[in-house]
């Protein structure tokens, strides 16, 4: 989570708005700094930009990675959380990277170098759009891809799931309903007076997703409490792990687990269920 998005809460709260609204704070996209992004190429060599039209046109920006080992038959699809673009996410995208498949890094409407406001319509039209473009390159093999989403980048995983069925579905520190936030009061403490508009109900979706499933989640998230991490899993049918990792919060869960660990763990599961062609 980003700090600019408690200060989002505190300034609603100060204006007396009588209808306070979740919406915003959900989101809080984050753009590209001025002049673009400058990514290292300390661990990732090569990367390809990529542009996607979706069909209320809207040019997403994304970043294709390249397999540098031999499972360029896997490409993973990785949907970042709130206040957040490739720029701040490509650190991940580095502990990614030994896994050896190929990875798609994308910016939702709003977010980094992609206009647009982000809505959960919006955002729904924005993950089929990228998985349409991804699912037709000739470098990719449509039957081996992998959603991973990360805090609200898992809601968007979870409903691309739940249509379209991948060959494996990762989400990292996701929330089981806004009303459940809301409801709970996490994410920063939320007053019960806020509505929202967005309703991302990922576990009423898990019925309908039977894709081998891994949930990972850190034991101090105080964003995110760890229960809904136990929600999802309970919710899903198929084939799933649960891998709670003590100590990690909302932002540092690979850092925590230590990088070969959180590899060796998406590894083993992803392989598992994709075996070499």
């Amino acid at each position: 989570m980003h700090p600019s998005g408690r200060w989002l809460v505190l300034a609603v709260l100060a204006a007396g708005c009588e209808s306070l609204s979740l919406d915003a704070f959900l989101y809080d996209p984050l753009p590209a700094p001025e002049g673009g992004y400058t990514l290292s190429n300390a661990v990732i060599p090569h990367y390809d930009d990529l542009t996607i039209r979706t069909p209320d046109d809207i040019k997403l920006h994304a970043v294709f990675i390249p397999s540098p080992g031999p499972r360029a038959d896997i490409t993973l699809l990785y949907f970042h959380g709130q206040s957040s673009n490739i720029g701040t996410t490509w650190d991940r995208a580095e502990f990614l990277y030994p896994l050896g498949y190929n990875l798609v890094i994308i910016d939702p409407r709003g977010y980094g170098k992609s206009p647009g406001t982000p809505s959960e319509a919006g955002l729904r039209i924005d993950e089929r759009a990228v998985l349409a473009f991804i699912a037709g390159r000739s470098d990719v093999d449509a039957r081996r891809l992998v959603y991973y989403g990360r805090s609200l980048g898992g809601a968007l995983a979870i409903d691309l799931a739940s249509t379209h069925a991948p060959a494996v579905l990762v989400t990292e520190s996701t929330f089981t309903s806004v009303g459940a936030l809301v409801r709970d009061g996490t994410y920063a403490d939320l007053p019960g007076s806020f509505v929202a508009k967005s309703t991302w109900d990922s576990v009423g979706k898990m019925r309908a997703i039977t894709a081998p499933y891994l949930v990972l989640h850190g034991t101090a998230d105080t964003y995110v409490r760890v229960s809904y991490a136990t929600d999802l899993i309970a919710a899903h049918t198929g084939r799933h792990q649960l891998v709670l990792v003590p100590g990690a919060g909302h932002g540092n869960l690979p850092q925590i687990m230590g990088p070969i660990a959180y590899r060796k763990a998406l590894a083993a599961f992803i392989e598992a269920a994709i075996p070499p062609p």
